[in-house]
Parts: C-alpha cells; structure tokens; sequence
C-alpha cells in the first residue's frame, strides 16, 4: 500500500503540474488580443475498494463502503467565453466583436474562426487577417477582395430636399414713400395793439419803450417832438411810423385808429413783450400798451392752411412769389418746376401747392400715367407715395428761389422703401447623367394676396435655357408654420442638359402638417436646399469597416458605398471549437456546426469599429490559482518523500 501512495502522490504530481501549464499559458497571453482564457478542473482517480458497503441485517447495523483514492487526474481545459475588455485603435480595418460569435477566416482548405479583427488588404486586393495572412470570409460565403480602382459612376440629381424657415413676418411689397423731416405747421403772430388815437405824447417826448421780438435782445423806441405833427394829438399812422423805424422782425399796420405790432413769424416761437426804459415810466400805459409777454399759436397745417402762414416762413408770401419744385418718378426720371404763389396764380393753400405737384408728376415725370402721388398726412407731413408696391427711385424737394427766400422748408427722406414681395433664395448643385454639376438657385416669393402661399423658381445664372420648367407654384403653409401642401400641381422641376438630356428632380418640402421639411416661423429666413441625391464619378480612395460589420469604399467624389460584410460566425458550443494557434479555433464534433450570420442578427454579437479585444484573462485571478497550484504540487511531492521514508524503513527493517 506504501506504493498505492507513491503512484497517487505521483498522479497528483502530474494532475497539478498541468495546472500550473494552463496558468502559464493564460499569463503569457494576457496581452494576445482576441485571447479566450483557459480552466482547468481536477477530477479524482477511480478509488480502490476495500469493503463494499452492507446493508443493516437483524441486529447487525449496516456498513459504509471502504475505499482508498488513488489520486488525482486532469478532469477538463475548459475556455473562458467570457467577453474580453475594447482597446480603441483608429485602424479603419480593426474591428471587434461585442456579444457573441467569431470572425470567418479561411487558407483555401480549412475554415478557421478567431475574435481577433486585425484584417488588412494584401498586394492582390483580398481582405486578410494581417497575423496570418488567412483571407476574410464574406456573408455570403465567399472572400473578401477589395476593387481595385474601382469607379462610382455618375448619378444625377432626382431629389432635393429642403429644410429651415420661412418668414412669417410679412415685409414686402411696400409703397415707396418720401416724407418731409418736420411737419408742416400752421401759426399766428405774436399781437399787441396800442389805444386808438390820437394819443397825447407831449409829455413822453424823448421818452422811450423797450421792445423784446422773439426772446432776442430788447430794440429801444423814442418818440421825439420831430415825428409828430402834434405831440398832443399823435395819430396812429404817426406812432406806427416811429415803431417801424426803429424795430425790426415786427409787421405794423393801423387798424380802426390804433396800431397793431405782429410778429413776422408765426408760432409758439414767436414772443413779444414791451418794457418802459428806466427814464419812461408811464409811456407804455399812455401807448394803451402793458409788459404782458404775448405768444403766437400753431396747430397742424391743414390743406387749406396758406404757405403764408407756416411757422417756417421767414416773411410772408406776397402774390408772384416762387417756389423751385423737383424730385424723381418711380423710374427715376427727374421732374422739375416752378410753383407761383398767389390767388391768380398757381395758388396760395398747401392743397394748391400738392396738386401742383401731383400734376407735375403726371406730366413732367416721364411716365404716361402717374406713377406717385402727393399728400399731406395727418401729422402734417408732405408725402410722395408710388401708386405701385415694389423698388422705387422716389426723391422731392420744395425750396424758394435763391433771390426770394421766404419759407425755411424742411428736407425730405426716404421713411418707406419701395420693395417687391418678400423672398428667400437657396442654391445646390444639381448633377447631370454625365457627373457634371450646375448650381442651381431656388427663389421662393410670397403671394401678394395671401401671406401664407409662395411661390418656388429655380434658375441657373449663367445658362437660363438649361431650365425648361422652372416654376413650383401655390405653396401653402398652415397657421401654425407647418408645411401644408403644394396646390399648383406637379412638385417637379425640369432641366435640359447639353449632351445629357432631359431631366426631372422632385422637390422634397416635407411632410403635410409636420415640421420636418420647410416651416414658416417667426421673422428669420433660414430655408436652405439641404440635401440632393445626384453626385459625379470617382474612384475609390480607400475602405474601412463600420459598426454593422460592412466593408465600405470611400470615394473621391465624397459618396460611400458598402463593398461587402463581414461572416459572423456561431455555435451552439463555443467551448468545444478547438484551438488552432494565432488565436484562431477550428470546428470539432462536440462545437456543433457553424451558423452562418452578420452582425447583430440571429444572436451575434455587434461589430466595434477600430477597436481590438483584448485577453479575457484576469492577472489576480491567474495569481491566485497559481498559489493554489504550488501549494497542490509541494503538498503531492511530500506524498511521495514520506512515502520513500516509510519504505526505507521498511528496507532497514532486514538488517
């Protein structure tokens, strides 16, 4: 029996020994991407029986078998299916797996599967694994090449999609209109009247009065012996004379025997106040007159209201008077005359003088009809409105003649700009059947009669003729700024190409009361042309693999296109492929057959592009079991020394 314990020290030996071979091969390959770990299990070795075990029988209790293990063996070298960590390479061509399944690789003889995705193409344009050199199996079963040279041909344009806002906020079309800068005001003087005569002055004689016209410095009057006649009877035509010689900015006239000072101008600006000087104290109650500061008055000028009594006159008007009148028509032709004031004349009232005008226009402007028109607004402005919505070349000006200034008139400036309907362009390239693009702009216009309806126009600038029907009309919108419908019939433009032919292309506005095309909101014009199908020629530039496991060809004309995918295959044993070396497995009897699929489909895991899985080994984990297994194999080697001591007892035993 000492041998039995020899032979099991021996098979516990051996059994741990392959332990420490399985850990030694997990840890060498800790950093082998794509590496699935291996388990080793113990099993017992078939013990030997002493004694079978009895049953009770009368009054004898039952037994226990007795029987001595043998030892240990190796029960199984399972793999680690577990999933492994993601490193992130960049490579367009390194691709892992996440979940469940195996890359498809072949030599040409025997299929081969591995985790590991580090493919790459080789000098005959065949995806292979770049550890290898084994070609890439495709879903379809056959092996992945890549074209060389390969030409994407033209595709021309047969949609175009569009996308953003339109304004809601209607701006256009507007009426020109050219305003004065200050409104016409109409006024009354500043008035002071003296007593009725004749005044007795002989007590005033050298005495004087201050006059203050318009808040400017005081004018002194004297009133000497030698301007009347009779200082005790002093007649108002005597007294307005001595006023009107020694002031100025005053209109003086006689009515009913007394004088009446008026200021020349007119308005809330014009003041009038009389002061006795220091030595004249009681002349101004002897004139009838008193200190009281009187005002003129203005209100809005009306069209009635007479060019003489504007509060911007700097002297009345008196019959003959001119007024240089000119301007621009809506076309700018320049127009011109000369408006002469007076009853018998062109007239005297701001009515008179806007008539003038309007006539001018009619007749002077260039233009069979009139195309503008004058008026007075309510707040008292001159204005000249275009009869038509839309650009505009108005200008106006109102001026006396250099050698007759009466009136300061006002400038006047552009307070509406004439515009058309509110629009909004876009542009894209539309690609013909040859490759060739011509960029084409969309303009899309409201409808005059209703702010809610545009109308669609495609033009190409620089060759008009390519366009044959250009025009998408009655496009409506929903009140709340959603697409609606186009109610002019066909969505559909169409062009003619020199050498290329006919060619229609949808337009794309979106989806009937959704958001997802062309909206109408707030006051931005944002819309854009945002997407067409059509693109030119162009060879392959190079390939990469994406997260669905397709082989995709990058073009020099800026397209993609998928060239192949990638075999992704299953079993229902995965611990039962057997290992071939450089990662890679080979199917055996206990793996079950492969189930061919792509990624993300019937169970396979998803495909991560330009990344490599790494070792599903764990360092601590493979530390520990090592510890175990040198306790094992220390523990089983002192078996076999104690089992060698008792024999040499044994031996010595004869002696």
């Amino acid at each position: 029996m000492v041998n039995t314990a020899l032979f099991t020290g021996l098979a516990g030996l051996r059994s741990h020994q392959t332990h420490i071979d399985v850990i030694g091969a997990n840890l060498a390959n800790v950093s082998t991407p794509g590496y699935r770990g291996a388990r080793m299990t113990f099993s017992d070795i078939l013990s030997f029986t002493v004694r079978p075990g009895s049953g009770p029988d009368g009054n004898f209790g039952g037994t226990n078998p007795l029987q001595i293990g043998l030892g240990s063996s190796v029960g199984s070298v399972d793999v680690n299916t577990n999933q492994g960590t993601f490193q992130d390479t960049g490579r367009p061509l390194d691709v892992a797996i996440q979940g469940r399944g195996f890359f498809t690789l072949t030599d040409g003889s025997q299929t081969y599967y591995t985790r590991v995705g580090t493919f790459g193409v080789d000098a005959n344009r065949n995806l292979v694994d770049s550890r290898s050199g084994f070609r890439v199996i495709a879903s379809d079963g056959t092996n992945i090449s890549v074209p060389e040279a390969d030409t994407l041909p033209a595709q021309p344009t047969t949609s175009i999609s569009f996308g953003g806002s339109l304004p809601a906020q209607v701006s256009g079309p507007l009426l020109e209109t050219v305003s004065s800068e200050a409104p016409l005001l109409s006024g009354t003087a500043a008035t002071k009247t003296t007593g009725t005569g004749p005044i007795d002055l002989s007590g005033f004689l050298g005495k004087s009065v201050l006059v203050a016209v318009n808040g400017a410095a005081q004018q002194r009057v004297t009133f000497d012996a030698s301007d009347f006649a009779n200082p005790a009877a002093a007649t108002a035509a005597e007294i307005a004379a001595v006023f009107s010689a020694d002031t100025t900015g005053l209109a003086i006239s006689t009515p009913g025997g007394a004088v009446q000072l008026d200021t020349i101008a007119l308005g809330e600006n014009a003041t009038l106040k009389f002061d006795d000087a220091t030595d004249s104290t009681g002349l101004l109650a002897q004139l009838g007159l008193n200190t009281t500061l009187v005002s003129g008055t203005q209100a809005v000028a009306t069209g009635t209201t007479d060019l003489a009594n504007l509060t911007t006159r700097i002297s009345p008007y008196a019959n003959g008077d001119t007024i240089a009148i000119g301007g621009t028509n809506v076309d700018g032709t320049p127009f011109s005359a000369t408006f002469t004031y007076g009853a018998g004349n062109d007239g005297t009232t701001v009515n008179d003088m806007l008539t003038f005008i309007n006539g001018l226009i009619a007749t002077d402007g260039g233009s069979p009809a009139q195309t503008a028109t004058a008026s007075l607004s309510a707040s008292g402005t001159i204005e000249l409105t275009s009869r038509d919505k839309g650009p505009a070349s108005l200008s106006l000006s109102i001026g006396d003649l250099t050698s007759s200034t009466k009136n300061g008139w006002p400038n006047f400036i552009l307070s509406q700009n004439g515009t058309g309907p509110d629009t909004a362009t876009a542009s894209i390239d539309v690609v013909d059947s040859q490759g060739l693009a011509h960029p084409v702009t969309f303009t899309f216009t409201r409808s005059a009669s209703d702010s809610n309806i545009w109308d669609l126009q495609a033009t190409i600038a620089d060759n008009p003729s390519f366009v044959t029907s250009g025009t998408i009309s009655s496009i409506r919108f929903n009140a709340d700024g959603s697409f609606n419908v186009i109610g002019g019939g066909s969505n559909q433009i169409s062009f003619a190409f020199p050498g290329a032919g006919a060619q229609s292309v949808t337009i794309d506005l979106g989806s009937q009361g959704q958001f997802n095309g062309v909206t109408m909101l707030g006051n931005a014009t944002t819309v854009a042309a945002v997407d067409q199908d059509g693109f030119g020629a162009g060879t392959l530039l190079n390939v990469a693999i994406d997260q669905q496991g397709r082989l995709t060809g990058f073009y020099t004309n800026g397209q993609n296109q998928v060239l192949d995918t990638l075999r992704i295959s299953l079993f229902a044993n995965e611990g039962g492929l057997l290992r071939s070396g450089e990662t890679m497995f080979v199917q055996s009897p206990n793996s079950d057959d492969a189930i061919s699929t792509v990624s993300g489909a019937a169970g396979a895991g998803s495909i991560r592009a330009g990344s490599l899985e790494n070792s599903n080994v764990d360092i601590a984990e493979e530390f520990v079991a090592l510890i175990e297994a040198q306790r094992g194999f220390q523990a089983n080697s002192r078996i076999i020394t104690t089992s060698d001591e008792i024999l040499a007892e044994l031996v010595n035993i004869v002696r």
